[in-house]
């Protein structure tokens, strides 16, 4: 759910009428589609191999939210004008909330407490 957030973010990168052949155009469509790119593949760790109990998948989700999700936030909350930053913070900050209580549960699942090992005779 919080990854869908992140498409919703790609889209609000790439402007409506953007000019490709613009410096400032390229820059936005490839920040923008490496932001969708990394979503969908994030949605694919989530559905697959994450919902099987895989630990590794669980520091594949992880990653993404503090090497992106926190700096794009920041990022915004410094350079989006005041009349804006509420529609652009918001949208953000509840996908990584989303992002941050399912990798929590996960965790939980993943990593809590395990039954103790019985000694071997």
């Amino acid at each position: 759910m919080g990854d869908l957030s992140l498409l919703a973010a790609a889209a609000a990168i790439i402007p409506y009428r953007m000019d490709p052949g613009a410096r400032l155009g390229r820059h936005l469509m490839a920040g923008g589609l490496a932001i969708a790119a990394l979503s969908v593949v994030e949605i694919l760790v989530a559905l697959i191999p994450l919902r099987r109990g895989e630990r590794w998948a669980f520091w594949a989700s992880a990653a993404p939210v503090a090497v992106v999700g926190v700096p794009l936030v920041i990022v915004d909350a410094v350079y989006v004008p005041a009349g804006r930053i509420l529609g652009a913070l918001v949208p953000q900050i509840l996908g990584i909330a989303v992002m941050l209580a399912g990798l929590t549960l996960c965790g939980l699942s993943l990593f809590g407490s395990r039954p103790p090992e019985s000694p071997a005779s």
